[in-house]
């Protein structure tokens, strides 16, 4: 920063005839540097008095004086203690002392029925440097001439030294009049180094100040905004020059670096690992959340899908046998996806990192809702396929293909990386479905090389899924998240390795199901506060899709049910409904409940019982007005007539007795 002072202590020392402009991008810490850094050397070496004024708001030239004076005469009396004329009035003795000449006029009040420009002789015809921040921030009841005129009367008329403090690009019709009354023009361009350290100088927290400094370069980095593309480039630098946006990062990085600082060893590689890998997700999302309003809690654009890894991999379309169909379907995938993979390249391709999800802190940034400690522990756990404390060597094997790029490989170690890859795969060592597609991402263009055909490199890595299906239970989420990950796949032996996996999942999922269903069916009957206990969502704030489940149950057991449930199971059914239809946005996925709900309705709308006084007051005052809305949003679903999906209450009976 050494040339912007050089050139604002040139320009207080020399004789000047003009205003000095300092240009500079918003939130690059202009302000901060003047206040604190600038003005207090400057005040030193050359005994000059400086007063920073914002522009902000300002309506007229007389709004400008007032804020002039005032900064002056709080700056002589302490700072802090006069910043409104209504604290200047009640502080008339800190004033008279500070600035003694004012003690000529007996009645002080006449100095505060002053305005416009005449305030100006109030101040000192030397030594003062006046600095106006925030030009572009100006109201635009006053004009650019107006000001600028002001300014040239501050210069030429009574001597005064002028700083103006802006950002250029954001006033509509630039500055006029600029080559009369600005005689220089300096770049403020801060230094990330800088930056960092002034940061990280305010943390209190021994450990994350140590941890921040000794790790500087890798933070520094992830600062740089060198891009392959000019305009991504400029846009990721003024981000990243953003002194608030970076702030806003490094204090939300602060609460997960707490969490894990306090449960793990830091100084081992995996959990050094694990922090920059937050880091990296936390600068990502601060800069699209806050500074470029991209994303917000409700709209994450894909950014938590779990899709592969797959729009790196650019083998030739000769190994692939591409078509035409799948040229044009990766050009639609890409329409689809192109936030989220410019993102991922912008952020973590751009300087060789993996991109992972994490959803506690996602949270946390864009809505303020704080980490769930043992939820966000395990989920790093999981990001990091974690084992005994360490990553599985399958995962560190894959990563060296898809984070590392399987061209670092030399000719020598490719083969052994590919037969090791396999072993990997065929013997179940991944832990996810999606692993094992990347994998034969890999293996299969290879085939040849590891003397097996495509098919028999498909078999052996349909046996490694075999054997890890073996520990899988099926869900709705596990199947939602593989069909958004695999859609876009168009090749022969991926597509039969996909549909395997979803001819697996389909199979266990039915007779895990079947056996689910009669275990809730019965708790819905004898014991419905546990029912719900088990249906209700774990997180309300990370909502999975819920899993059809009332469209399987018999609907001969709503009468036993209600007579046994009690006031408290009442509620709790009530605030069921109300998250599963009515606040969740998966409620299109649970049309088939409708019959089993209606059934339910009707009973209770049928049959009151009067003997219980409590019970029957909560279900018609709370329960059912839940149940029709519910009822009713799930009806507007159904792109046709009701009566095309529910089954007459006769023919319903009938086909379950059978």
């Amino acid at each position: 920063m050494k040339h912007i002072y050089e050139a604002v202590h040139n320009h207080v020392t020399m004789k000047t005839n003009g205003a000095l402009l300092v240009n500079g991008k918003w939130g690059s810490g202009k302000t901060h540097y003047f206040k604190n850094i600038l003005f207090p050397k400057l005040e030193v070496e050359t005994n000059t008095q400086a007063i920073i004024v914002s522009l902000y708001g300002a309506t007229d030239k007389n709004s400008i004086a007032n804020k002039v004076l005032f900064a002056y005469l709080d700056n002589r009396a302490g700072n802090g203690k006069l910043i409104s004329s209504a604290t200047i009035a009640k502080s008339i003795k800190n004033i008279t002392e500070a600035v003694p000449f004012l003690n000529k006029y007996a009645d002080l009040s006449k100095l505060f029925r002053t305005t416009g420009e005449d305030l100006f002789r109030f101040l000192p015809s030397k030594n003062l440097l006046i600095c106006f921040d925030d030009l572009e921030r100006m109201s635009d009841k006053i004009s650019a001439d107006d000001f600028m005129g002001l300014v040239n009367e501050l210069v030429e008329n009574r001597g005064y030294k002028v700083v103006i403090i802006a950002n250029q690009k954001k006033i509509a019709e630039g500055i006029k009049f600029k080559e009369k009354t600005i005689e220089k023009t300096i770049e403020f361009k801060n230094d990330l180094s800088n930056i960092f350290d002034s940061i990280i100088a305010e943390y209190e927290n021994a450990a994350f100040v140590q941890y921040m400094n000794s790790n500087k370069l890798f933070f520094l980095q992830s600062l740089n905004s060198k891009h392959s593309v000019k305009s991504k480039q400029d846009r990721l630098g003024t981000s990243f020059e953003n002194i608030r946006t970076i702030k806003f990062a490094v204090e939300h990085f602060l609460k997960a670096f707490e969490i894990i600082h306090k449960n793990n060893d830091i100084s081992l590689e995996l959990h050094n690992r694990q922090l920059k890998g937050l880091w990296l997700f936390t600068l990502a999302i601060s800069v699209e959340f806050k500074e470029l309003d991209n994303i917000s809690f409700e709209n994450k654009k894909h950014l938590d899908e779990p899709t592969p890894s797959l729009s790196d991999i650019d083998f030739d379309d000769v190994i692939w046998d591409k078509d035409q169909n799948t040229e044009q379907h990766e050009l639609e995938k890409e329409d689809e996806w192109a936030f989220r993979e410019d993102f991922i390249k912008d952020y973590f391709v751009r300087i060789d990192e993996s991109y992972r999800y994490f959803g506690q802190l996602y949270n946390l940034i864009t809505a303020g809702i704080t980490i769930d400690q043992v939820a966000f522990l395990a989920e790093v756990e999981e990001k990091y396929h974690i084992q005994n404390g360490a990553v599985k060597p399958a995962y560190e094997h894959l990563a060296k293909f898809l984070q590392l790029g399987y061209w670092n490989f030399t000719d020598e170690e490719f083969l052994q990386a590919l037969t090791d890859l396999l072993v990997y795969a065929e013997t179940g060592q991944f832990d996810d479905l999606i692993s094992y597609i990347n994998a034969s991402f890999y293996l299969l263009p290879f085939h040849s090389q590891l003397n097996l055909s495509k098919d028999e490199v498909l078999e052996k890595v349909k046996n490694g899924v075999d054997i890890f299906m073996v520990g899988v239970v099926p869900s709705i989420l596990t199947e939602t998240q593989f069909e958004f990950a695999t859609e876009s796949i168009e090749i022969e032996q991926m597509k039969q390795l996909r549909d395997y996996i979803k001819e697996k999942l389909k199979t266990k999922s039915i007779q895990n199901n079947t056996d689910e269903k009669d275990r809730l069916e019965l708790l819905f009957q004898n014991d419905l506060s546990s029912f719900v206990k088990e249906i209700f969502p774990k997180d309300l704030h990370l909502r999975s899709p819920d899993a059809p489940l009332f469209d399987q149950f018999d609907v001969n057991i709503i009468e036993t049910s209600v007579n046994q449930w009690k006031p408290a199971s009442i509620v709790d059914l009530a605030r069921l409904f109300e998250v599963r239809y009515l606040e969740a946005g998966f409620a299109d996925r649970l049309t088939e409940e409708i019959p089993f709900l209606m059934d339910l309705k009707n009973y209770l709308e049928n049959n009151p019982n009067v003997d219980k006084v409590l019970s029957n007051r909560l279900i018609f005052d709370q329960l059912l007005p839940k149940l029709s809305k519910s009822i009713k949003k799930l009806e507007d679903y159904l792109p046709g007539p009701l009566d095309d999906y529910v089954i007459p209450a006769e023919q319903s009976l009938e086909e379950n007795e059978e």
